[in-house]
């Protein structure tokens, strides 16, 4: 039976056996401790997957000053702010594609705005409702993720999920209008130039 001691020397050591008993005594507990922060089951594994991988390959080097299953929590705690604070990053810069190449698309006359709205509404069609909910709140009501938690009484994580299905669905729905945006924004950035 391995202890701490055993375990840490095992890594160390690069012992698999000591890591598989880490790995299966801890793994289940870490994803349900992760699918808390990330709400998606197969984000959860990937990134407690992740945790191992990194400790096994770093295992020579890393000092663990309290015990390892701190260590490990911590450890999975931080993969899973950093995916939220990524996936934010990206949400933002897609709302300000999405934002923006309506903004170009108003601008140019030679796109067919009805039939480009028509395509929206049936995009926006595609979304489950409550999904659809919560983008029209924030896009067309301009509400803040907060707000549109309270008023549906769910919670913050919830709306950014939707939102990145919402727009995840908008994207693929709506790509035949992306190379339309890119000229758009290519002349944009030649003119003033």
């Amino acid at each position: 039976m391995y202890n701490q001691t055993d375990i840490l020397e095992g890594l160390k050591n690069k012992d698999e056996k000591a890591f598989e008993v880490l790995f299966k005594t801890h793994y289940e507990a870490l994803v349900r401790f992760v699918y808390k922060y990330m709400n998606n089951s197969e984000e959860a594994e990937e990134i407690v997957q992740d945790t191992f991988y990194t400790l096994w390959e770093k295992s020579e080097k890393i000092s663990i000053q309290s015990s390892i299953k701190s260590y490990l929590y911590q450890a999975a705690r931080n993969k899973s702010l950093n995916t939220i604070k990524h996936k934010n990053v990206q949400l933002k810069y897609a709302n300000t594609v999405l934002y923006n190449s309506t903004e170009a698309i108003e601008d140019d006359e030679s796109i067919e705005l009805d039939e480009l709205q028509d395509k929206i509404n049936q995009s926006l069609d595609l979304l489950p409702p409550k999904c659809r909910k919560v983008f029209e709140l924030s896009r067309f009501e301009e509400k803040k993720y907060k707000e549109i938690a309270e008023e549906l009484d769910i919670s913050i994580k919830t709306v950014e999920n939707h939102m990145g299905k919402a727009l995840g669905i908008l994207r693929t729905s709506l790509k035949e209008y992306l190379p339309i945006y890119l000229a758009l924004l290519l002349a944009e950035i030649i003119s003033e130039g």
